[in-house]
């Protein structure tokens, strides 16, 4: 088992910023191909963060454990295991201790408040800082001192046409930030920093926005690569059953 925490910042890296391998600027091309081939290549990942959040209008924190089984499931544990979240390639789960509630819902509640249409693998590739699909070399868009910026104009998420970017990393293929824009909606998903732990690049800060509202804010205070993983969930039968609108 490997684990690191980020106090330790020899591995931690800016994602605006060059990697600790060295001040090498490479081309536009080599930047989006490099970052079109990345995967996740670990297959459990288990990380303590700060999470904040939008709840009727005002951001709320909490810390979490959470977990993933590559491409099956994304457990969420709250301080004290005072709630829990499981979701999979069907469905969103979440049961609350304290106040004995619960839902089960799908993707569509997400997509609905994010405004595009997200699936399992979107949402692992999202916090994992991985490309959901590949982006051509012609699409370069705009170069910046550190950075380069590809669009797409017609990206298919979900079946659902988009206009989408990212904004790459020539020093280390890193992503700094992907936007996507359909029905006048505009989701953003901003990385700061991040940690190498077995060989892959894992952002550690990452922001959710909606039209510039910040809505979701995470912060990685130490992660693991594990050889197996427990998910422990089942909600009780005396909970009772929330409504979500």
């Amino acid at each position: 088992m490997s684990i690191i925490f980020l106090s330790s910042c020899s591995l931690l890296y800016n994602a605006s910023k060059n990697s600790n391998d060295g001040d090498r600027k490479y081309s536009a091309q080599k930047s989006i191909k490099s970052a079109n081939k990345k995967t996740n290549t670990i297959n459990y990942i288990q990380a303590k963060a700060k999470v904040s959040f939008r709840d009727n209008n005002k951001m709320k924190s909490n810390t979490v454990t959470f977990r993933i089984s590559s491409n099956k499931k994304l457990w969420v544990n709250a301080s004290l295991g005072a709630a829990r979240i499981l979701i999979d390639q069907d469905s969103i789960k979440y049961y609350n201790k304290i106040e004995k509630n619960f839902f089960v819902t799908d993707f569509d509640y997400v997509n609905n408040r994010i405004g595009i249409q997200a699936n399992f693998q979107i949402l692992q590739n999202l916090l994992l800082g991985i490309l959901i699909e590949e982006f051509s070399p012609s699409s370069l868009f705009k170069r910046f001192e550190d950075s380069y910026v590809f669009k797409e104009n017609k990206y298919l998420l979900e079946s659902q046409p988009v206009e989408s970017t990212v904004t790459i990393n020539p020093y280390n293929f890193s992503i700094i930030k992907q936007t996507f824009s359909a029905d006048e909606n505009l989701f953003e998903v901003v990385y700061d920093d991040y940690i190498e732990i077995e060989n892959q690049n894992i952002p550690t800060k990452i922001k959710f926005l909606n039209n510039g509202v910040l809505n979701l804010n995470i912060e990685i205070k130490s992660i693991s690569a594990l050889e197996k993983i427990n998910i422990p969930f089942r909600i009780p039968k005396n909970y009772k059953r929330i409504e979500l609108e």
